[in-house]
């Protein structure tokens, strides 16, 4: 697709701008979230290039940390995506054992 860099020069709002003013987007193709951006625009405009304004603090819940034991010791398990029916091994594990928050007590506890 030409143009596929583009996306780092401007906003989503400024390119959907620029598309109706060019003609690129029909009027009644408008996003609904047009109107709302227009009405309620955000403090700073959002882009590619700004940095974040403190540390980024990494999120991990405890059921990941359980998820990724799983998967270190199932390493090859197959997973039939199109199955919605049955739970995954990995669900099947998570729903066996006890609450996430209930685990971290018992493994800090002397």
């Amino acid at each position: 697709m030409a143009g596929s860099r583009i996306y780092k020069l401007g906003s989503i709002f400024t390119r959907v701008e620029g598309l109706l003013k060019a003609g690129g987007m029909m009027p009644s193709e408008e996003p609904r979230w047009l109107d709302v951006y227009r009405a309620l625009p955000p403090i700073e405009e959002p882009s590619f290039y700004r940095t974040a304004r403190g540390d980024v603090r990494p999120v991990f819940y405890p059921e990941d940390v359980a998820r990724m034991q799983f998967y270190q010791q199932h390493p090859n398990v197959t997973v039939d995506l199109q199955d919605t029916r049955s739970l995954s091994p990995c669900q099947r594990f998570l729903k066996e054992q006890p609450p996430h928050g209930q685990r971290a007590l018992e493994s800090s506890s002397p």
